[in-house]
């Protein structure tokens, strides 16, 4: 009996090789460090919880030939949206908000939604901003070419809160609204800009520390870090992270700020997904209006309060994309954990299509 067990667990770990070296192959195949938009590394990382059975694997190389590592660092761009909506979602159990009152009952703010000549701004509640209902312009993104001119013209510039909002007035965002509050979807980091001015209002503490005693220290992500707004991490390797051909791990980008500041490792955002879907960050009720997804437009998922249902290998799973080509997700149904991070945000083939394929292997061997 005992050799039999051997022998079988033997099979099982020769396949678990065998799969791993095949997917380190496909990545490779995807990896281009030296096309015009570089690819230079890939890491994933998933997990399920429910049986701690863990894959995870990176490939690419830094400039000095060291290879890349899963355990490695990253922006996680707009993930950080879903830790906001989480910290969010505590102030309302502590009923320090109501998700239906207007933001302009909490913080001052004007004419920031000006829509066919007429100022909608106080019109704006704060479950608007969670789940991008407001109609408000994007700062990155409707005056794209102004505002990468900003951000080039002084990479190293360290930008506050205000001076995002400034910069939204200063672009003439506030007359590019896309509708009246709650008439549409359209997704702006410009809500969670707002959303981290109220956590300050509300906490009389920064975002960056809001954000590590609730979130950071309480799960133990002791690789996280709010990037440019609380030191970072010595000696912390980060992944390479291109847009076009620009390694953005070379600029500033404090502009993200609630919208998508954090740095993590796949590890650590597993910890943190867990912790949302197990009770120790909000409470069940709280956790079913996070997740109470919505359709948005044809070119885009549902969306909750900070978070995207999406599908992977037949299965549901919450979670949020990051412009730096990553994404985190859970999966409910099968206690599933999956993390990438792949180093382009303008990317030849459909990344999400790989991290389905390795998903499926990763389930086509017993949990």
């Amino acid at each position: 009996m005992k050799t039999v067990l051997t022998t079988f667990l033997l099979v099982i770990a020769v396949h678990i090789v065998v799969a791993q070296n095949a997917t380190d192959s496909l990545l490779i195949k995807h990896l281009q460090p030296k096309a015009e938009s570089p690819l230079k590394a890939i890491s994933i990382y998933i997990e399920n919880a429910k049986t701690g059975k863990v894959y995870e694997t990176a490939v690419g190389e830094y400039a000095n030939g060291e290879a890349v590592s899963a355990k490695d660092a990253f922006k996680i761009a707009s993930s950080t949206k879903l830790f906001v909506a989480t910290l969010m979602m505590q102030l309302k159990e502590e009923n320090k908000l109501k998700l239906n009152e207007p933001i302009s009952n909490y913080i001052s703010i004007d004419s920031l939604l000006i829509f066919e000549g007429k100022d909608y701004t106080h019109q704006i509640t704060v479950a608007q901003l969670l789940n991008h209902r407001s109609g408000l312009a994007n700062l990155f993104t409707d005056k794209k070419d102004e505002f990468a001119g900003v951000v080039f013209q002084n990479p190293q510039k360290q930008y506050s809160p205000q001076e995002l909002v400034t910069l939204f007035y200063d672009l003439g965002l506030a007359e590019m609204a896309h509708f009246k509050p709650g008439e549409g979807w359209y997704y702006s980091d410009m809500n969670y800009v707002l959303l981290g001015l109220l956590i300050e209002k509300l906490e009389q503490k920064t975002l960056a520390k809001v954000l590590r005693q609730r979130i950071i220290e309480p799960l133990q992500m002791n690789n996280t870090y709010f990037e440019f707004y609380e030191a970072s991490i010595v000696n912390q390797k980060r992944v390479p992270q291109f847009v076009t051909q620009y390694d953005f791990n070379t600029i500033n980008t404090s502009f993200d700020w609630a919208g998508g500041g954090l740095v993590s490792t796949h590890q650590d955002l597993a910890t943190f997904m867990k912790g949302l879907f197990t009770g120790q960050l909000i409470s069940a009720k709280s956790l079913a209006t996070l997740i109470a997804v919505k359709p948005t437009i044809e070119t885009s998922l549902p969306y909750g309060f900070g978070v995207y249902e999406s599908s992977y290998n037949g299965q549901k799973f919450y979670g949020h994309y990051g412009f730096y080509g990553t994404y985190i997700g859970y999966s409910p149904e099968t206690q599933t954990v999956l993390s990438y991070c792949f180093g382009q945000s303008q990317l030849p083939f459909n990344k999400d299509q790989v991290a389905n394929d390795i998903l499926v292997e990763f389930q086509t061997v017993k949990n």
